[in-house]
């Protein structure tokens, strides 16, 4: 009996230990992801709440998306892209943010790991085979969720060529929320996957579009989006909201404590791929 119960407790102390690895590196992941979003951002603070981690947002009004952006050194620095897309035009100056890949590099880096690589390399399929999550491309909702961990990678490649990033954070119920608290709209969605990435945001646009003008400076345009956090799967319909009306950037969202969640929906994306990036540093 004695050596049973030893074995017992040395199990016990075991999965303890596997639960702690596992936690650290998930909190290592969340800690910079959400030190990007705005101040009173309700998962920012159910974060720091649920595990006291005392994260703070380094941008008061959030992390703006630039792009091209990859240094943070340089953010909220008024400066031109070094190439264009639909909306940053090199002629224009903007304030410096980062984009998709820049966000998701930069989190994964903080976290102790060597950045990604870029997004079409990573949706490759004769590179990174080790890293797919080939199972969570074939589930959805709940289903998907199954197969996730915190800080996996969502790469596309959209319809018209260019690609995108983003990263699973866990889902409503991983942040306090219950059915019974949630509008009835979202409750359907409790165990569904969250994401937080870099994207086009009209929130950021009429945010940041005030504080510039606060400033009186009229040489500089706001960022066409910034840092959120969105629902992935959810049915868009169902989505009762909308962000501000700013050029073509309005989007359905769900009212979730005074924030606009937004649904992401990779139903008609060309190509799609999660990754478990765990690459370290060399030595």
């Amino acid at each position: 009996m004695k050596i049973l119960t030893r074995i017992c407790l040395l199990t016990a102390a075991v999965m303890i230990l596997l639960t702690s690895a596992g936690l650290a590196d998930r909190y290592h992941v969340l800690d910079a992801a959400f030190s990007m979003l705005e101040e009173g951002n309700p998962f920012l603070t159910r974060y720091n709440e649920d595990t006291g981690a005392g994260i703070e947002a380094r941008y008061p009004l959030g992390c703006p998306y630039f792009w091209g952006g990859r240094d943070t050194d340089r953010i909220l620095e008024p400066a031109h892209p070094e190439q264009e897309s639909d909306y940053y035009k090199t002629e224009n100056q903007y304030l410096y943010g980062l984009d998709c890949a820049g966000f998701t590099r930069w989190v994964v880096e903080q976290a102790g790991y060597t950045p990604h690589d870029s997004i079409s390399n990573l949706l490759n399929k004769n590179k990174y085979k080790e890293y797919v999550i080939y199972k969570a491309a074939k589930k959805t909702g709940n289903k998907r969720v199954e197969e996730l961990n915190v800080g996996d990678i969502l790469c596309i490649q959209h319809e018209d060529g260019t690609y995108h990033s983003a990263m699973f954070i866990g889902t409503l119920l991983d942040f306090g929320y219950t059915a019974r608290a949630l509008p009835e709209e979202l409750r359907p969605y409790l165990h569904y996957p969250l994401l937080i990435h870099a994207t086009g945001s009209s929130v950021y646009y009429e945010r940041y579009r005030n504080y510039l003008e606060g400033q009186g400076d009229t040489a500089t345009q706001p960022p066409y989006g910034g840092v959120i956090v969105t629902l992935l799967d959810a049915n868009p319909e169902d989505a009762q909201y909308h962000t501000p009306a700013d050029l073509d950037l309005e989007t359905r969202c769900f009212d979730l404590e005074g924030y606009h969640l937004q649904v992401t929906d990779i139903s008609g994306e060309k190509q799609t791929r999660w990754i478990r990036w765990r690459q370290k540093p060399a030595r």
